[in-house]
């Protein structure tokens, strides 16, 4: 089974795309249901600086300056702190990561972090796998040949990644706590 439309497998981005987008169907398969808990707290973080530029955008256009310096200062010191939140989030919380799901049965989670670098068809991944109520957790990093799941038509074969995936999912359950 291959995905619909073929890209270019030269494309260091179009590759990360659609290899990220097959992630929450190869979890589905291993039993995993998506968690949207990060996206929901970026989003929330990028909406609240939206509703202060647009207020202070409001203010400066229906009040004159001498009335709303104090408002704009407030405003400006919001837009600046919530600018530093989303910062902090992206860089330090999120970390890159593409796919959080909780394991239906167990309620244990995991999160899937993946890269490119030097611009080499080599994909890193790495699957950090949390229990519920306790501080343990296991991670395991890997590498994907791209060139093992595309073919050279350039579809995305997916059997092949979900059995790669799946591979590398048993080496994780069968890891020691860290």
């Amino acid at each position: 089974m291959s995905t619909a439309k073929p890209i270019n497998v030269y494309s260091i981005p179009e590759l990360n795309q659609a290899l990220d987008e097959a992630l929450p169907s190869i979890f589905a398969r291993l039993n995993y249901e998506r968690s949207y808990g990060l996206l929901d707290t970026k989003l929330y973080i990028g909406y609240s600086i939206a509703v202060v530029a647009g207020l202070s955008f409001f203010l400066d256009k229906k009040f004159e300056r001498a009335e709303i310096v104090v408002y704009q200062k407030f405003l400006v010191g919001a837009y600046f702190v919530l600018s530093l939140m989303f910062w902090y989030f992206s860089r330090f919380i999120e970390k890159g990561t593409v796919y959080v799901g909780k394991k239906r049965d167990t309620k244990d989670e995991i999160y899937v972090k993946t890269k490119f670098e030097n611009n080499e068809p080599l994909y890193l991944v790495e699957l950090i796998q949390k229990k519920k109520g306790s501080n343990t957790k296991k991670e395991l990093k890997a590498q994907l040949k791209v060139n093992k799941v595309f073919n050279e038509s350039g579809y995305l074969q997916n059997e092949g990644l979900f059995k790669w995936f799946s591979e590398q999912h048993d080496v994780l359950i069968t890891k020691k706590n860290e």
